[in-house]
């Protein structure tokens, strides 16, 4: 419209301060969105709808009035309807990125502070983006993880699934690059994306760390439908990590959709790659975590040949291996590993995968990911 905080300024005669409205909505199916017009002006808003490749579906219509209409992925909107001379035109690309994203930066108002620009992937507790950083503090790229919970679950899911992502962000900046840990290790601690940021709320009055805030959350009694927090979460907790420019080693051995790397990896590089896993194993298993989700979608290969190096990705099943934690039901220890024609867990040891199924893990602690790694 004309109005100057409109996305797109159109300072042409006959058209409204505000003209039209354009949104991005679900379809009712999941995983699909639609980008449509609402035409919130004086004297109408023409709509030019074209379908695949081109094809038209329709001529010019007029939307007046509050009425509503689906774009495709070519349609063109005039302002105003009955705008004799059309020669004047303006391409706006809407790219659809994610829904809700926490803090997106917003143009007009410059206010905002993630830049997003991709989805990356997504896994079983939540969608990561690649962003970068409007206000400086972080110079690179990044990798935003949000949480997948969706707004309309339950109190206490919403609450479990935030405590899951914080965990996760804490054992790599409490535990696997901290370098104040005496068990820190500048080099081995590269074979983990580190994480940067935890935004997923206040866990615990100041006074207690994070051992002690493990051992309320994670206790078999906690309930969650009961807690309440002394400040409220995040509509959409989320943590920033290291993004890392690389392919799963899932998809560079050819076991995904795309085909894998040409030329396929060498013995010596796999042999490399291995190393560098039971090193990463080790150094986790220094620190009494197992990853319980060791796969080969959870580990990115960074370069070729003598340079290709491995990224851990992933905390999110990671638990500290302590006596009381084996035979844990807490809903934030233990994983659900009931398998299906269609979902199969081949990376998770029998015993853990069994019908009746009592234990979460055994010791000795490297036991459960080296089983993965084999």
């Amino acid at each position: 419209g004309r109005s100057p905080d409109s996305d797109l300024v159109t300072d042409l005669r006959g058209v409204s301060a505000r003209h039209a409205e354009l949104s991005v909505v679900e379809s009712g199916q999941e995983g699909v969105v639609e980008l449509r017009v609402r035409d919130v002006s004086t004297n109408g808003t023409g709509i030019f709808l074209s379908g695949q490749n081109g094809a038209v579906q329709h001529g010019w219509k007029p939307l007046r009035k509050g009425e509503v209409q689906v774009l495709g992925s070519t349609s063109q909107v005039l302002l105003p309807f009955n705008r004799k001379t059309k020669e004047l035109a303006a391409v706006l690309t809407v790219r659809v990125v994610g829904d809700s994203l926490p803090d997106a930066y917003d143009t007009r108002r410059s206010a905002g502070r993630w830049r997003y620009h991709a989805k990356l992937g997504e896994g079983a507790l939540g969608i990561v983006y690649r962003a970068s950083d409007t206000s400086g503090c972080l110079a690179e790229d990044v990798a935003v993880k949000v949480s997948k919970i969706p707004k309309t679950a339950k109190r206490s899911a919403q609450l479990r699934h935030a405590y899951i992502l914080h965990r996760e962000a804490q054992w790599s900046m409490r535990r696997l690059h901290n370098p104040r840990s005496s068990r820190f290790c500048p080099r081995r601690a590269t074979h983990f994306a580190r994480y940067f940021e935890d935004h997923t709320g206040r866990w615990a009055a100041p006074a207690l760390d994070f051992e002690a805030e493990r051992s309320v959350f994670e206790a078999a009694d906690f309930g969650w439908d009961r807690y309440r927090q002394s400040s409220a979460v995040p509509s959409c907790p989320y943590v920033v990590m290291e993004l890392v420019p690389g392919r799963t080693l899932h998809q560079v051995m050819g076991w995904a959709s795309e085909p894998g790397e040409d030329p396929p990896l060498s013995t010596e590089e796999k042999a490399s790659l291995t190393r560098q896993l039971a090193e990463a194993l080790e150094y986790l298993a220094g620190f009494g975590l197992i990853h319980r989700d060791f796969r080969t979608t959870n580990l990115l290969l960074v370069g070729r040949g003598a340079v290709g190096r491995i990224k851990v990705i992933d905390l999110g099943h990671t638990i500290a291996a302590e006596p009381e934690q084996v035979k844990n039901r807490s809903a934030v220890v233990r994983c659900s590993w009931k398998e299906s024609t269609a979902k199969r867990f081949d990376w998770a040891p029998l015993e853990v995968k069994e019908k009746d199924a009592t234990v979460n893990f055994a010791f000795p602690t490297h036991a459960f990911d080296v089983y993965s790694l084999g």
